[in-house]
């Protein structure tokens, strides 16, 4: 998770170096694609084949790639390697959370499940601190080769630890849905690609035109693919994304909540750290401490909605609660200026991390609850990637409406950009999450009863006590 947002501090400094601004987009892009794509295909082959077979291999070439990257020497190369990093990302991010819905249930996995959405937000957040403090100190191939030591410390302990046997549900022999990856892949490396030129172009003072083939042109090629993936996934023996998944009614409106309710965390660390460097004129160091609250309130509340859930055996009312908290927060930026004291700011940011916690952990105990335990592994890689979609589209749209909001005065229309762009992204994404919630059929928020497997209690992990 880290490596999505460290690299972004240290890019100015790797393209100055290796000369390659015109492919600067690209270093992001790569890693995103293939991360993106490859979390749903890592979830339905560990279903095949076990989960830690999978999960060593996304390490080996998360580190292949990292070691590759440091020792880069031109932007194609590194392109290339941060491609190879992507591929083996995919499986850490969406495997762990597999994970402890495999090994632990009732309260632990709650905890559990909180505590790795936490590990979530503060990479997200910490990242840029990190990734300024690497490239300032010893330079920025040590972004990539941080990951080495700790790297195969962890690959060696779940190679020593993980039975092979878990999570496997389906025959080794059972096809592939090679057609459903080609295709998924052209759409979603079309969709990322033209969102990530729009927010670059708007980055840089220009508000590009949906009409333009690099943005729109290549957002409406990813678009017409979405039926042909659909008509895939139907014909499929063994889809990558099962339909009928968005067939229940509860599961589907599930995916959505969580599509779009991370829309203010996105928003909030693109936007935010700018407007403190341009209006307080603080460092790029500074800027990122300063928003902090969003990750103390996300820190305090993922955990706290986690034990909530579980002890209730109820996930409605907590995710609506979070929901009102995030809302409120953003409300907060629609009088945002120059002049607001920065306690003001830190409360509305605070609040929108603490709204968007319980969802992160909540949603994901509730699918792993509501589908049986052979759709988990599908269930969790196509909410994982949705909420990677969904945050590239939240991104692009912080970055357009901030761009198109730059009129007048520098430091007054700065402000107002910022909090006009994080007003509309964050409670657009409450507001559609929020409405999912309340769409559920009556009771749907309550969650069945789950027995414990053979050999362990209900908080307790399986028989292998070692784990």
């Amino acid at each position: 998770m880290l490596d999505q947002t460290v690299v972004g501090t240290a890019l100015p400094t790797i393209v100055r170096e290796l000369h390659g601004a015109d492919l600067y987009v690209w270093v992001i892009t790569a890693y995103l694609i293939t991360a993106t794509v490859s979390l749903p295909v890592y979830a339905r082959l560990s279903d095949r084949h076990g989960r830690r077979a999978l999960l060593l291999i996304g390490m080996g070439l998360f580190l292949t790639g990292s070691a590759g990257a440091a020792s880069a020497a031109s932007m194609g190369q590194l392109i290339a390697w941060r491609a190879l990093q992507g591929l083996g990302a995919g499986a850490l991010e969406g495997l762990s959370f597999i994970l402890v819905a495999d090994l632990y249930r009732g309260r632990r996995s709650a905890a559990l499940q909180g505590v790795l959405a936490g590990v979530m937000g503060v990479s997200f957040i910490a990242g840029p601190l990190i990734g300024g403090a690497l490239t300032d100190g010893p330079g920025w191939r040590s972004v990539f080769l941080v990951n080495l030591p700790i790297g195969v410390l962890a690959f060696a302990v779940v190679a020593g630890a993980l039975p092979a046997t878990v999570g496997r549900s389906e025959a080794r022999g059972t096809r592939l849905d090679f057609a459903g990856i080609v295709v998924l892949t052209a759409a979603v490396g079309l969709l990322l690609v033209g969102l990530t030129e729009h927010s670059r172009a708007a980055a840089g003072g220009r508000l590009p035109s949906w009409g333009e083939g690099r943005t729109g042109g290549l957002v409406g090629l990813a678009l017409l693919l979405v039926p042909v993936f659909l008509a895939v996934e139907r014909r499929a023996a063994n889809p990558l994304v099962p339909l009928r998944l968005f067939a229940d009614r509860r599961l589907a409106l599930l995916l959505l909540a969580g599509t779009t309710v991370t829309f203010g965390l996105f928003a909030g660390v693109l936007l935010l750290p700018r407007y403190f460097q341009i209006a307080r004129g603080v460092s790029a160091t500074h800027s990122g401490l300063l928003i902090y609250p969003l990750l103390l309130g996300l820190l305090v509340t993922v955990n706290v909605g986690a034990m909530s859930i579980s002890r209730r055996n109820a996930f409605r009312g907590t995710l609506l609660v979070g929901c009102a908290l995030a809302a409120t927060g953003a409300a907060g930026f629609a009088s945002f200026g120059v002049g607001t004291p920065d306690w003001q700011s830190l409360v509305f940011m605070g609040l929108i991390g603490a709204g968007i916690g319980p969802a992160l952990s909540g949603i994901q105990i509730a699918l792993q609850r509501l589908v049986a335990p052979a759709q988990i592994g599908a269930a969790m890689g196509t909410l994982l990637l949705l909420r990677q979609v969904g945050g590239a589209v939240a991104l692009a749209a912080a970055g357009a409406l901030y761009t198109d909001g730059l009129e007048g005065d520098g430091l007054a229309a700065s402000a107002t950009a910022t909090g006009h762009a994080l007003l509309l992204v964050s409670l657009t994404g409450t507001v559609v999450a929020a409405g999912a919630l309340l769409a559920l059929p009556r009771r749907a928020g309550r969650l069945p009863g789950l027995p414990a497997p053979a050999g362990a209690t209900r908080s307790e992990p399986f028989s292998t006590a070692r784990l």
